[in-house]
């Protein structure tokens, strides 16, 4: 006995008329009186009785119907989930950022999977820099969204540029850098100023160090913020000029008593970059992943 013979069962007792249940069921009704009758041994008890008039469902066919009934929905329901689960429609999908600057970056992608596959249940994570690739290798998430210099040498991951982003100073309303329209390697000289530097990624902060000595950006005493938030409060607060990536800009407004100020920064002979990228485990089975890269990755967004 499986389902489809649960379902020619069904059907026999809601007609009961075995030619019109074989119809519906695309058998003969020979085939259909043959089923019903093995059924009936199978089970050791009779679901219907037959007689001049027709057939009608005895007392235990008539209790078997009903649990016949809601063991065809939950079997056609664990379908139907298994089947959107398997489109990545159903299920969750844990996305990890550095900062809630990364989030409001990508709100329109992040906003668009969530209309597109509403019963995924969309998970993102504010973590440190040092979880990131410990994280994606232990299946603790599915995505990770950072930088990706790191990332690009380990070899069970992939790595989906998203942008580059020239940094830009910030500081209070207080200092003297909020008239100035740049800020250049020379005014950097005998600052303090304040910058991110990632856990756990060597690669990243070499790259970071790098492009800064390159560009000529010596400052004269160097401070580290855990997180992105934590030096625009830090340079708020006057304890130096914080270095951040340009997509911040938009999500700083200045306040009415000392609020931070967005100013453009330059070297010697160009801007240091900040690369963001999507990175995920190449042999992770979850579908939803590909949905969402689908979206990040299209031209539309």
């Amino acid at each position: 006995m499986d389902i489809k013979g649960l379902q020619y069962f069904i059907a026999a007792a809601e007609k009961l008329n075995f030619t019109s249940a074989a119809r519906e069921c695309h058998i003969t009704q020979t085939a259909m009186s043959l089923h019903i009758s093995k059924m009936e041994d199978n089970l050791g008890f009779q679901l219907f009785n037959r007689g001049k008039r027709g057939v009608e469902l005895t007392g235990a066919g008539n209790h078997f119907y009903h649990q016949a009934l809601s063991i065809v929905r939950l079997y056609e329901t664990a379908v139907h989930n298994g089947l959107e689960i398997a489109a990545g429609a159903e299920g969750i999908l844990r996305v990890l950022v550095l900062s809630s600057a990364e989030g409001f970056v990508f709100k329109k992608q992040l906003r668009t999977f969530r209309e597109r596959h509403p019963k995924v249940n969309l998970s993102v994570l504010v973590r440190d820099s040092s979880q990131m690739v410990s994280s994606l290798k232990n299946g603790d998430i599915d995505i990770a969204i950072g930088p990706p210099e790191d990332m690009e040498c380990e070899p069970d991951i992939s790595v989906i540029p998203l942008r580059e982003d020239p940094a830009i100073a910030v500081c209070s309303e207080r200092h003297p850098f909020a008239a100035l329209e740049k800020v250049t390697a020379e005014h950097l000289k005998n600052e303090r100023v304040i910058v991110y530097e990632p856990k756990d990624l060597p690669n990243t902060i070499n790259a970071m160090r790098n492009d800064w000595m390159q560009l000529g950006l010596l400052p004269g005493e160097v401070l580290y913020g855990n997180n992105l938030e934590e030096i625009i409060l830090m340079a708020e607060l006057g304890q130096g000029i914080g270095i951040l990536p340009g997509y911040v800009g938009g999500r700083i407004r200045p306040g009415t008593d000392n609020g931070p100020v967005c100013i453009e920064l330059s070297g010697i002979d160009g801007v240091p970059i900040s690369r963001t990228a999507l990175c995920y485990l190449k042999e992770n089975r979850n579908p939803a992943v590909k949905n969402l890269l689908e979206i990040f990755t299209s031209k539309e967004l």
